[in-house]
């Protein structure tokens, strides 16, 4: 009888990992930085994280908007760095 480990290997089947809040903020906070700078970084804050939807507090509607502008480019700049495609939305939770 082979052990459950065994034929797993054989398989290649990996169980896929939970994503957790802090690494979501940390790759977000890393793409922010670079497609908008540091003033985006400080105007632009990831609240929390729950089911594939990062929740955002922006400090101003023209951040806002910006955001919305570029939400499916950040979404797809995400789950690149991520490597799969668990982030599904970003949702703007209300002004900073």
């Amino acid at each position: 009888m082979r052990s459950i480990g065994g034929f797993l290997r054989n398989r290649n089947i990996v169980a896929k990992k939970e994503l957790d809040q802090e690494s979501v903020f940390y790759i977000f906070r890393n793409i922010i930085r670079l497609k908008f700078g540091e003033i985006g970084a400080s105007n632009v804050v990831p609240d929390f994280y729950q089911d594939g939807v990062v929740f955002l507090k922006i400090v101003n509607s023209n951040w806002a908007n910006e955001i919305w502008l570029n939400k499916q480019m950040l979404i797809d700049e995400m789950n690149l760095k991520i490597g799969n495609k668990d982030i599904v939305d970003i949702k703007i939770k209300g002004l900073k």
